[in-house]
Protein backbone atom coordinates (compact mmCIF):
# COMPACT_ATOMS: atom_id res chain seq x y z
CA UNK A 1 0.00 0.00 0.00
CA UNK A 2 1.59 3.24 -1.03
CA UNK A 3 2.09 6.52 0.56
CA UNK A 4 -1.10 8.34 -1.39
CA UNK A 5 -3.64 5.14 -0.28
CA UNK A 6 -2.58 5.43 3.55
CA UNK A 7 -3.32 9.38 3.57
CA UNK A 8 -6.23 8.92 2.02
CA UNK A 9 -7.67 5.52 4.38
CA UNK A 10 -6.45 8.13 7.25
CA UNK A 11 -8.50 10.98 5.50
CA UNK A 12 -11.47 8.39 5.65
CA UNK A 13 -10.74 7.26 9.31
CA UNK A 14 -10.56 10.62 10.06
CA UNK A 15 -13.77 11.90 8.03
CA UNK A 16 -15.86 8.91 9.89
CA UNK A 17 -14.56 10.22 13.69
CA UNK A 18 -15.55 13.47 12.39
CA UNK A 19 -19.23 12.06 11.19
CA UNK A 20 -19.39 9.74 14.08
CA UNK A 21 -18.76 12.88 16.93
CA UNK A 22 -21.38 14.84 14.68
CA UNK A 23 -24.16 12.52 14.47
CA UNK A 24 -23.75 11.44 17.74
CA UNK A 25 -24.73 14.67 19.22
CA UNK A 26 -28.02 14.67 17.21
CA UNK A 27 -30.60 13.02 19.57
CA UNK A 28 -33.57 13.43 16.90
CA UNK A 29 -33.89 11.02 14.52
CA UNK A 30 -35.09 13.03 12.00
CA UNK A 31 -32.00 15.43 12.42
CA UNK A 32 -29.44 12.45 12.24
CA UNK A 33 -30.77 12.31 8.37
CA UNK A 34 -30.28 15.74 7.60
CA UNK A 35 -27.31 16.38 9.32
CA UNK A 36 -26.01 12.81 7.47
CA UNK A 37 -27.16 14.19 4.28
CA UNK A 38 -24.90 17.58 4.91
CA UNK A 39 -21.99 15.70 5.25
CA UNK A 40 -22.25 13.29 2.50
CA UNK A 41 -22.62 16.74 0.46
CA UNK A 42 -19.48 17.40 1.28
CA UNK A 43 -17.62 14.53 0.45
CA UNK A 44 -19.51 12.73 -2.61
CA UNK A 45 -21.68 14.57 -5.30
CA UNK A 46 -25.35 13.53 -5.57
CA UNK A 47 -28.59 15.09 -7.67
CA UNK A 48 -30.52 12.90 -4.84
CA UNK A 49 -31.00 10.99 -1.71
CA UNK A 50 -33.56 8.48 -0.32
CA UNK A 51 -33.31 7.14 2.86
CA UNK A 52 -35.60 3.95 3.69
CA UNK A 53 -36.86 1.70 6.26
CA UNK A 54 -37.62 -1.98 5.84
CA UNK A 55 -39.91 -3.82 8.52
CA UNK A 56 -39.72 -7.83 7.78
CA UNK A 57 -42.75 -8.29 9.57
CA UNK A 58 -44.99 -6.42 6.82
CA UNK A 59 -42.41 -7.12 4.43
CA UNK A 60 -42.54 -3.54 3.08
CA UNK A 61 -40.27 -0.89 2.09
CA UNK A 62 -41.11 2.92 3.79
CA UNK A 63 -39.53 6.43 3.14
CA UNK A 64 -38.09 8.15 5.73
CA UNK A 65 -35.97 10.69 4.23
CA UNK A 66 -35.91 12.37 0.50
CA UNK A 67 -34.11 14.75 -1.34
CA UNK A 68 -34.22 14.90 -4.76
CA UNK A 69 -32.66 17.72 -7.16
CA UNK A 70 -32.24 20.55 -4.01
CA UNK A 71 -35.87 19.78 -3.09
CA UNK A 72 -36.83 18.43 0.36
CA UNK A 73 -39.64 15.64 -0.44
CA UNK A 74 -42.29 14.52 2.38
CA UNK A 75 -41.57 10.90 3.19
CA UNK A 76 -45.27 10.12 3.67
CA UNK A 77 -46.17 10.67 -0.22
CA UNK A 78 -44.31 7.77 -1.18
CA UNK A 79 -46.23 4.69 -0.95
CA UNK A 80 -44.67 1.80 0.80
CA UNK A 81 -43.53 -0.54 -1.61
CA UNK A 82 -43.10 -4.28 -1.25
CA UNK A 83 -39.65 -6.27 -1.09
CA UNK A 84 -39.47 -8.22 -4.00
CA UNK A 85 -38.51 -12.25 -2.51
CA UNK A 86 -36.60 -13.16 -5.87
CA UNK A 87 -34.40 -9.59 -5.86
CA UNK A 88 -35.87 -8.25 -9.20
CA UNK A 89 -34.96 -4.79 -7.58
CA UNK A 90 -31.91 -3.36 -6.55
CA UNK A 91 -33.49 -2.04 -3.09
CA UNK A 92 -35.20 -5.59 -2.55
CA UNK A 93 -31.61 -6.80 -3.48
CA UNK A 94 -29.89 -5.16 -1.13
CA UNK A 95 -32.47 -6.14 1.63
CA UNK A 96 -32.45 -9.65 0.88
CA UNK A 97 -28.40 -9.89 0.64
CA UNK A 98 -27.40 -7.93 2.61
CA UNK A 99 -24.04 -6.30 0.80
CA UNK A 100 -24.56 -2.53 -1.11
CA UNK A 101 -24.77 -1.87 -4.29
CA UNK A 102 -22.78 0.27 -6.56
CA UNK A 103 -24.82 0.75 -10.20
CA UNK A 104 -23.26 2.93 -13.33
CA UNK A 105 -25.72 1.63 -15.52
CA UNK A 106 -28.84 2.60 -14.01
CA UNK A 107 -30.94 2.98 -16.74
CA UNK A 108 -29.83 -0.37 -17.84
CA UNK A 109 -30.25 -1.85 -14.64
CA UNK A 110 -33.65 -0.91 -14.16
CA UNK A 111 -34.86 -1.78 -17.76
CA UNK A 112 -32.99 -5.67 -16.94
CA UNK A 113 -35.62 -5.63 -14.08
CA UNK A 114 -38.53 -3.90 -15.26
CA UNK A 115 -39.20 -3.89 -11.35
CA UNK A 116 -37.70 0.11 -10.28
CA UNK A 117 -39.71 3.17 -9.69
CA UNK A 118 -39.00 6.63 -9.15
CA UNK A 119 -39.98 9.62 -7.47
CA UNK A 120 -40.14 13.02 -9.33
CA UNK A 121 -39.50 15.85 -7.27
CA UNK A 122 -43.10 16.74 -7.19
CA UNK A 123 -43.17 13.03 -5.19
CA UNK A 124 -44.88 11.72 -8.40
CA UNK A 125 -44.39 7.94 -8.50
CA UNK A 126 -42.65 7.16 -11.93
CA UNK A 127 -41.17 4.46 -14.27
CA UNK A 128 -37.69 5.73 -14.89
CA UNK A 129 -36.83 7.06 -17.99
CA UNK A 130 -34.26 5.61 -20.52
CA UNK A 131 -32.39 9.43 -20.73
CA UNK A 132 -32.98 12.72 -20.75
CA UNK A 133 -33.03 15.14 -17.83
CA UNK A 134 -33.23 14.42 -14.22
CA UNK A 135 -32.29 10.66 -15.47
CA UNK A 136 -30.42 8.99 -12.75
CA UNK A 137 -27.19 7.79 -14.25
CA UNK A 138 -25.42 5.97 -11.38
CA UNK A 139 -26.42 5.14 -7.86
CA UNK A 140 -25.11 3.51 -4.93
CA UNK A 141 -27.18 1.32 -2.18
CA UNK A 142 -25.97 0.59 1.26
CA UNK A 143 -28.26 -1.48 3.75
CA UNK A 144 -28.99 -0.61 6.93
CA UNK A 145 -27.92 -3.11 9.69
CA UNK A 146 -28.81 -3.14 13.27
CA UNK A 147 -26.98 -6.00 14.96
CA UNK A 148 -26.45 -7.86 11.61
CA UNK A 149 -30.24 -7.45 10.68
CA UNK A 150 -31.11 -5.25 7.57
CA UNK A 151 -33.46 -2.48 8.46
CA UNK A 152 -33.16 -0.18 5.85
CA UNK A 153 -31.43 1.17 2.67
CA UNK A 154 -29.64 4.56 1.98
CA UNK A 155 -29.78 4.99 -1.58
CA UNK A 156 -27.51 7.99 -3.38
CA UNK A 157 -27.78 8.87 -7.08
CA UNK A 158 -26.29 11.19 -9.64
CA UNK A 159 -27.55 12.16 -12.88
CA UNK A 160 -23.92 13.69 -14.10
CA UNK A 161 -20.90 11.33 -13.27
CA UNK A 162 -20.18 7.55 -12.00
CA UNK A 163 -19.20 6.37 -8.84
CA UNK A 164 -16.19 4.64 -7.63
CA UNK A 165 -15.79 1.57 -5.71
CA UNK A 166 -13.81 4.10 -3.43
CA UNK A 167 -16.91 6.61 -2.70
CA UNK A 168 -18.71 3.01 -2.68
CA UNK A 169 -16.76 2.41 0.74
CA UNK A 170 -16.82 6.04 1.42
CA UNK A 171 -20.46 5.94 1.77
CA UNK A 172 -20.58 2.61 3.40
CA UNK A 173 -18.81 3.85 6.21
CA UNK A 174 -21.30 7.00 6.66
CA UNK A 175 -23.88 4.66 6.70
CA UNK A 176 -22.88 2.90 9.47
CA UNK A 177 -21.96 5.94 11.23
CA UNK A 178 -25.78 7.04 10.95
CA UNK A 179 -27.56 4.05 11.52
CA UNK A 180 -25.32 4.08 14.88
CA UNK A 181 -26.43 7.68 15.48
CA UNK A 182 -30.14 6.76 14.60
CA UNK A 183 -30.02 3.65 17.07
CA UNK A 184 -28.85 5.93 19.76
CA UNK A 185 -31.26 9.14 18.87
CA UNK A 186 -34.30 6.28 18.95
CA UNK A 187 -33.18 4.55 22.45
CA UNK A 188 -32.65 8.00 24.11
CA UNK A 189 -36.37 8.86 22.59
CA UNK A 190 -37.47 5.74 23.74
CA UNK A 191 -35.24 6.34 27.15
CA UNK A 192 -37.23 9.41 27.50
CA UNK A 193 -40.31 8.23 26.38
CA UNK A 194 -40.13 5.53 29.01
CA UNK A 195 -39.13 8.36 31.69
CA UNK A 196 -42.40 10.18 30.86
CA UNK A 197 -44.63 7.72 31.25
CA UNK A 198 -42.85 6.50 34.58
CA UNK A 199 -43.54 10.20 35.43
CA UNK A 200 -46.78 9.85 34.12
CA UNK A 201 -47.14 6.87 35.95
CA UNK A 202 -46.16 7.90 39.67
CA UNK A 203 -48.18 11.22 39.21
CA UNK A 204 -51.28 8.95 38.53
CA UNK A 205 -49.85 6.50 41.89
CA UNK A 206 -49.67 9.77 43.74
CA UNK A 207 -52.72 11.18 42.89
CA UNK A 208 -54.33 8.08 43.69
CA UNK A 209 -52.53 7.58 47.23
CA UNK A 210 -53.87 11.04 47.93
CA UNK A 211 -57.11 10.03 46.73
CA UNK A 212 -57.09 7.56 48.52
CA UNK A 213 -55.78 9.55 51.71
CA UNK A 214 -58.33 12.02 51.55
CA UNK A 215 -61.40 9.17 50.96
CA UNK A 216 -59.86 7.30 53.94
CA UNK A 217 -59.87 10.98 55.73
CA UNK A 218 -63.53 12.03 54.62
CA UNK A 219 -66.11 11.09 57.63
CA UNK A 220 -69.04 9.56 54.85
CA UNK A 221 -68.71 6.14 54.19
CA UNK A 222 -67.91 5.82 50.50
CA UNK A 223 -68.14 2.46 47.88
CA UNK A 224 -68.07 1.75 44.50
CA UNK A 225 -70.12 -0.10 43.07
CA UNK A 226 -69.11 -1.48 39.49
CA UNK A 227 -71.17 -2.66 36.21
CA UNK A 228 -71.85 -6.07 37.75
CA UNK A 229 -73.05 -4.92 41.46
CA UNK A 230 -69.27 -5.69 42.73
CA UNK A 231 -68.04 -3.73 45.39
CA UNK A 232 -64.17 -2.08 44.54
CA UNK A 233 -63.91 0.55 46.88
CA UNK A 234 -64.65 0.58 51.19
CA UNK A 235 -62.84 3.27 52.92
CA UNK A 236 -62.26 3.99 56.55
CA UNK A 237 -65.40 5.24 57.59
CA UNK A 238 -67.54 2.96 55.74
CA UNK A 239 -65.96 0.28 57.96
CA UNK A 240 -66.57 2.71 61.04
CA UNK A 241 -70.36 2.96 59.78
CA UNK A 242 -71.23 -0.83 59.09
CA UNK A 243 -68.34 -2.74 61.44
CA UNK A 244 -67.66 -4.65 58.32
CA UNK A 245 -63.56 -3.90 56.77
CA UNK A 246 -62.88 -3.17 53.66
CA UNK A 247 -61.07 -6.96 53.55
CA UNK A 248 -64.01 -8.57 53.67
CA UNK A 249 -66.25 -6.62 51.38
CA UNK A 250 -64.15 -6.04 48.39
CA UNK A 251 -65.13 -8.01 45.48
CA UNK A 252 -68.44 -8.84 46.89
CA UNK A 253 -71.79 -8.09 45.24
CA UNK A 254 -73.14 -5.61 47.20
CA UNK A 255 -76.24 -7.12 47.46
CA UNK A 256 -74.46 -9.36 50.07
CA UNK A 257 -72.95 -6.44 51.84
CA UNK A 258 -76.81 -4.48 52.53
CA UNK A 259 -79.29 -6.39 52.79
CA UNK A 260 -82.53 -6.37 50.17
CA UNK A 261 -80.42 -3.76 48.10
CA UNK A 262 -82.25 -4.24 44.74
CA UNK A 263 -85.16 -2.32 46.33
CA UNK A 264 -82.84 0.03 48.36
CA UNK A 265 -80.78 0.92 45.09
CA UNK A 266 -83.86 2.00 43.16
CA UNK A 267 -84.73 4.38 45.88
CA UNK A 268 -81.25 6.17 45.40
CA UNK A 269 -81.54 8.75 42.52
CA UNK A 270 -78.28 8.26 40.82
CA UNK A 271 -76.66 11.68 39.08
CA UNK A 272 -74.78 11.96 36.50
CA UNK A 273 -71.37 12.70 36.73
CA UNK A 274 -70.82 17.08 36.95
CA UNK A 275 -74.53 17.09 38.24
CA UNK A 276 -76.24 18.27 41.50
CA UNK A 277 -77.05 14.94 43.28
CA UNK A 278 -79.96 14.76 45.47
CA UNK A 279 -79.84 12.63 49.10
CA UNK A 280 -82.01 10.33 50.47
CA UNK A 281 -82.35 8.79 53.96
CA UNK A 282 -83.25 5.39 53.85
CA UNK A 283 -83.17 2.14 56.69
CA UNK A 284 -80.83 -0.18 55.43
CA UNK A 285 -80.10 -3.72 57.34
CA UNK A 286 -76.28 -4.64 57.54
CA UNK A 287 -74.72 -7.73 59.04
CA UNK A 288 -77.95 -7.90 60.90
CA UNK A 289 -78.30 -4.15 62.34
CA UNK A 290 -80.78 -1.51 60.73
CA UNK A 291 -79.28 1.43 60.43
CA UNK A 292 -80.44 4.21 58.67
CA UNK A 293 -78.39 6.17 56.01
CA UNK A 294 -78.27 8.97 54.44
CA UNK A 295 -77.20 8.04 50.78
CA UNK A 296 -76.22 10.27 47.93
CA UNK A 297 -74.62 8.42 44.45
CA UNK A 298 -73.31 9.13 41.02
CA UNK A 299 -72.52 7.50 38.35
CA UNK A 300 -68.61 7.67 36.60
CA UNK A 301 -67.01 5.56 33.88
CA UNK A 302 -66.14 2.63 36.28
CA UNK A 303 -70.13 2.77 38.23
CA UNK A 304 -71.47 4.09 40.83
CA UNK A 305 -70.04 5.92 43.78
CA UNK A 306 -71.97 5.64 46.62
CA UNK A 307 -71.48 7.98 49.27
CA UNK A 308 -73.30 7.64 52.70
CA UNK A 309 -73.58 8.64 56.37
CA UNK A 310 -74.95 6.79 59.31
CA UNK A 311 -78.01 9.58 60.57
CA UNK A 312 -79.21 6.16 62.86
CA UNK A 313 -78.50 8.06 66.35
CA UNK A 314 -80.15 11.16 64.99
CA UNK A 315 -83.42 9.48 63.44
CA UNK A 316 -83.34 7.57 66.98
CA UNK A 317 -83.38 10.94 68.72
CA UNK A 318 -86.05 12.54 66.43
CA UNK A 319 -88.31 9.56 67.00
CA UNK A 320 -87.34 10.06 71.05
CA UNK A 321 -88.38 14.10 70.34
CA UNK A 322 -91.55 12.77 68.68
CA UNK A 323 -92.18 10.29 71.67
CA UNK A 324 -91.35 12.77 74.12
CA UNK A 325 -93.87 15.25 72.43
CA UNK A 326 -96.10 12.34 72.59
CA UNK A 327 -95.62 11.81 76.32
CA UNK A 328 -95.41 15.25 77.54
CA UNK A 329 -98.82 15.86 75.79
CA UNK A 330 -100.24 12.93 77.46
CA UNK A 331 -99.02 14.24 80.89
CA UNK A 332 -100.12 17.54 80.65
CA UNK A 333 -103.26 17.02 79.44
CA UNK A 334 -104.85 14.99 82.39
CA UNK A 335 -103.85 17.15 84.84
CA UNK A 336 -104.09 20.09 82.96
CA UNK A 337 -107.86 18.98 82.73
CA UNK A 338 -108.61 18.12 86.47
CA UNK A 339 -107.23 21.66 87.17
CA UNK A 340 -109.29 23.39 84.63
CA UNK A 341 -112.54 21.27 85.68
CA UNK A 342 -112.15 22.09 89.26
CA UNK A 343 -111.42 25.78 88.94
CA UNK A 344 -114.54 25.92 86.61
CA UNK A 345 -116.44 24.58 89.03
CA UNK A 346 -115.68 26.48 92.09
CA UNK A 347 -116.11 29.65 89.55
CA UNK A 348 -119.88 28.83 88.30
CA UNK A 349 -120.98 26.73 91.35
CA UNK A 350 -119.14 27.92 94.12
CA UNK A 351 -122.47 28.85 95.90
CA UNK A 352 -124.15 25.69 95.14
CA UNK A 353 -121.26 23.55 96.77
CA UNK A 354 -120.66 22.43 100.38
CA UNK A 355 -117.50 22.75 101.85
CA UNK A 356 -116.60 19.25 101.93
CA UNK A 357 -117.12 19.53 97.71
CA UNK A 358 -115.52 23.01 97.59
CA UNK A 359 -111.96 21.40 99.21
CA UNK A 360 -112.09 18.10 97.29
CA UNK A 361 -111.84 20.61 94.08
CA UNK A 362 -109.28 22.98 95.87
CA UNK A 363 -106.99 19.69 96.84
CA UNK A 364 -107.62 18.53 93.45
CA UNK A 365 -106.09 21.31 91.89
CA UNK A 366 -103.13 21.65 94.30
CA UNK A 367 -102.63 17.55 93.74
CA UNK A 368 -102.46 18.37 89.91
CA UNK A 369 -100.56 21.30 90.18
CA UNK A 370 -98.14 19.72 92.11
CA UNK A 371 -98.13 16.85 88.99
CA UNK A 372 -97.94 19.29 86.58
CA UNK A 373 -94.49 20.82 88.95
CA UNK A 374 -93.21 17.85 88.83
CA UNK A 375 -93.49 17.12 85.23
CA UNK A 376 -91.60 20.85 84.77
CA UNK A 377 -89.09 19.86 86.73
CA UNK A 378 -87.71 16.68 85.07
CA UNK A 379 -87.70 18.45 82.19
CA UNK A 380 -85.65 21.46 83.28
CA UNK A 381 -83.32 19.06 85.00
CA UNK A 382 -82.68 17.06 81.99
CA UNK A 383 -81.84 20.42 80.17
CA UNK A 384 -80.06 21.58 82.81
CA UNK A 385 -78.41 17.94 83.10
CA UNK A 386 -77.53 18.08 79.34
CA UNK A 387 -75.73 21.49 79.55
CA UNK A 388 -73.28 19.99 82.68
CA UNK A 389 -75.47 23.03 84.33
CA UNK A 390 -76.19 21.00 87.56
CA UNK A 391 -74.36 20.90 90.39
CA UNK A 392 -73.54 17.36 92.51
CA UNK A 393 -71.94 17.63 95.88
CA UNK A 394 -69.19 14.68 96.64
CA UNK A 395 -69.29 14.43 100.50
CA UNK A 396 -70.02 11.78 102.85
CA UNK A 397 -73.52 10.61 103.33
CA UNK A 398 -75.22 8.28 105.52
CA UNK A 399 -76.90 5.81 102.54
CA UNK A 400 -79.46 4.21 105.09
CA UNK A 401 -80.64 7.28 106.88
CA UNK A 402 -81.32 8.60 103.35
CA UNK A 403 -83.20 5.52 102.10
CA UNK A 404 -85.52 5.72 104.99
CA UNK A 405 -86.39 9.22 105.05
CA UNK A 406 -87.22 9.12 101.55
CA UNK A 407 -89.51 6.07 102.26
CA UNK A 408 -91.12 7.89 105.14
CA UNK A 409 -91.76 10.84 103.01
CA UNK A 410 -93.00 8.71 100.13
CA UNK A 411 -95.58 6.92 101.63
CA UNK A 412 -98.63 9.18 101.78
CA UNK A 413 -98.04 9.06 97.76
CA UNK A 414 -98.32 5.33 97.47
CA UNK A 415 -101.29 3.31 96.57
CA UNK A 416 -102.54 1.76 99.87
CA UNK A 417 -102.05 -1.89 98.32
CA UNK A 418 -98.53 -1.39 98.26
CA UNK A 419 -95.63 -1.83 100.99
CA UNK A 420 -92.04 -1.02 101.25
CA UNK A 421 -89.07 -3.04 103.25
CA UNK A 422 -86.90 -1.40 103.71
CA UNK A 423 -83.16 -3.46 105.12
CA UNK A 424 -80.01 -1.21 105.73
CA UNK A 425 -77.15 -3.77 106.78
CA UNK A 426 -75.45 -2.03 109.70
CA UNK A 427 -71.91 -2.59 108.01
CA UNK A 428 -73.02 -0.53 104.97
CA UNK A 429 -71.40 2.46 106.25
CA UNK A 430 -70.82 5.80 104.23
CA UNK A 431 -71.30 6.77 100.48
CA UNK A 432 -69.17 9.50 99.07
CA UNK A 433 -72.27 11.45 97.26
CA UNK A 434 -74.91 13.91 97.51
CA UNK A 435 -77.98 13.54 99.85
CA UNK A 436 -80.37 15.49 97.45
CA UNK A 437 -79.54 13.96 94.08
CA UNK A 438 -79.62 10.44 96.29
CA UNK A 439 -82.54 11.37 97.71
CA UNK A 440 -83.94 12.06 94.04
CA UNK A 441 -82.99 9.10 92.39
CA UNK A 442 -84.29 6.88 95.31
CA UNK A 443 -87.61 8.88 94.61
CA UNK A 444 -87.64 8.05 91.10
CA UNK A 445 -86.80 3.97 91.35
CA UNK A 446 -89.47 3.67 94.06
CA UNK A 447 -91.91 5.42 92.17
CA UNK A 448 -91.21 3.06 89.11
CA UNK A 449 -91.51 -0.06 90.93
CA UNK A 450 -94.90 0.96 92.43
CA UNK A 451 -96.24 1.88 89.01
CA UNK A 452 -94.51 -1.02 87.28
CA UNK A 453 -94.73 -3.54 89.97
CA UNK A 454 -97.99 -4.34 89.87
CA UNK A 455 -99.30 -3.49 93.35
CA UNK A 456 -96.87 -6.15 95.15
CA UNK A 457 -94.47 -5.42 97.90
CA UNK A 458 -91.15 -3.16 97.45
CA UNK A 459 -88.22 -4.10 98.87
CA UNK A 460 -85.22 -1.59 99.37
CA UNK A 461 -81.81 -3.09 100.85
CA UNK A 462 -78.83 -1.08 101.80
CA UNK A 463 -75.17 -2.78 102.29
CA UNK A 464 -72.05 -2.31 102.11
CA UNK A 465 -69.16 -3.66 99.88
CA UNK A 466 -64.99 -3.52 99.17
CA UNK A 467 -64.90 -0.06 98.04
CA UNK A 468 -68.75 0.99 97.80
CA UNK A 469 -72.13 1.15 98.88
CA UNK A 470 -74.84 -0.47 97.02
CA UNK A 471 -78.81 0.32 97.48
CA UNK A 472 -81.10 -2.06 96.03
CA UNK A 473 -84.57 -1.26 94.97
CA UNK A 474 -86.90 -4.48 93.82
CA UNK A 475 -90.17 -4.88 93.19
CA UNK A 476 -92.50 -7.89 92.17
CA UNK A 477 -93.89 -6.97 88.97
CA UNK A 478 -93.84 -8.62 85.79
CA UNK A 479 -90.13 -7.46 85.03
CA UNK A 480 -88.36 -5.65 81.73
CA UNK A 481 -88.39 -7.63 78.52
CA UNK A 482 -83.98 -8.01 77.35
CA UNK A 483 -84.55 -5.43 74.70
CA UNK A 484 -86.36 -2.86 77.15
CA UNK A 485 -83.27 -3.18 79.47
CA UNK A 486 -80.53 -1.90 76.71
CA UNK A 487 -82.74 0.97 76.23
CA UNK A 488 -84.80 1.88 79.90
CA UNK A 489 -81.88 4.08 80.73
CA UNK A 490 -82.17 6.71 77.09
CA UNK A 491 -83.78 10.01 77.22
CA UNK A 492 -87.37 10.08 76.81
CA UNK A 493 -87.50 6.48 75.71
CA UNK A 494 -90.46 4.30 77.30
CA UNK A 495 -91.32 0.54 76.57
CA UNK A 496 -95.14 1.44 75.40
CA UNK A 497 -94.30 4.61 73.20
CA UNK A 498 -98.37 4.61 72.17
CA UNK A 499 -99.56 4.86 76.36
CA UNK A 500 -102.03 2.42 75.87
CA UNK A 501 -100.69 0.55 78.75
CA UNK A 502 -98.10 1.93 80.55
CA UNK A 503 -98.46 4.30 83.75
CA UNK A 504 -98.54 8.10 83.65
CA UNK A 505 -94.18 9.54 82.84
CA UNK A 506 -92.63 11.12 80.88
CA UNK A 507 -89.58 8.96 80.31
CA UNK A 508 -87.00 10.89 81.71
CA UNK A 509 -86.95 9.18 85.41
CA UNK A 510 -84.52 6.66 84.80
CA UNK A 511 -82.10 8.52 82.52
CA UNK A 512 -81.84 11.34 85.20
CA UNK A 513 -81.39 9.04 87.62
CA UNK A 514 -78.40 7.22 85.89
CA UNK A 515 -76.87 10.68 85.16
CA UNK A 516 -77.40 12.04 88.55
CA UNK A 517 -75.17 8.60 90.02
CA UNK A 518 -72.65 8.90 87.08
CA UNK A 519 -71.62 12.22 88.13
CA UNK A 520 -71.29 10.86 91.95
CA UNK A 521 -68.74 8.65 90.30
CA UNK A 522 -71.27 5.42 90.67
CA UNK A 523 -73.36 2.92 88.75
CA UNK A 524 -76.97 2.63 88.26
CA UNK A 525 -78.20 -0.66 86.20
CA UNK A 526 -81.03 -3.10 86.08
CA UNK A 527 -81.17 -7.15 86.93
CA UNK A 528 -84.77 -8.30 85.26
CA UNK A 529 -86.64 -11.35 84.48
CA UNK A 530 -89.65 -11.73 82.51
CA UNK A 531 -92.30 -12.57 85.48
CA UNK A 532 -89.55 -12.45 88.01
CA UNK A 533 -89.80 -8.90 88.77
CA UNK A 534 -86.84 -6.25 88.44
CA UNK A 535 -84.03 -4.74 90.40
CA UNK A 536 -82.36 -1.63 90.25
CA UNK A 537 -78.96 -1.11 91.98
CA UNK A 538 -77.18 2.20 93.18
CA UNK A 539 -73.76 1.66 93.68
CA UNK A 540 -72.03 4.46 94.66
CA UNK A 541 -68.14 5.01 96.16
CA UNK A 542 -67.46 4.63 99.73
CA UNK A 543 -66.74 8.21 101.62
Amino acid sequence: MNKRELERKAEIAELLLHVARELGETLESERVYERFHELLGSVVQHDGIVVSSYDDRDGLIRCEYAWVEGNLLDPASFPPLPLNREGRGMQSRVILTGEPLLVNDFAERVHETGTYYDVDREGTLRKVPDSGPGTTRAAIMVPVKDEGRVVGVVQIMSDREDYSADQLDLVAGLVGQMAAAVRNARLQKERRRLEAAEAAANAVAAERRQAAQMLEAVGDGIFLADADGVARLWNRAAELATGLTAETVRGRRVSEIFQEWDVLSERIPVAELGAVARSVTLPAAVDGRELWLSFVAVRTTEGVVYAFRDVTSERRLDEAKSDFVATISHELRTPMAAVYGAAETLRRRSADLTPEHREQLVEMIATQAARLTQITEEVLLTTRLDRGELPVEREAVDAGQVVRETVEAMRPQLPTSVSVEVDVDRLAGRASGDADRIQQVLFNLVDNAAKYGGGGPIRIEVEGAERAVRIAVADSGPGISPADQVRIFEKFYRADPQLTHAPGGTGLGLYVSRQLVQRMGGRLDVRSKPGAGSTFIVELPRA
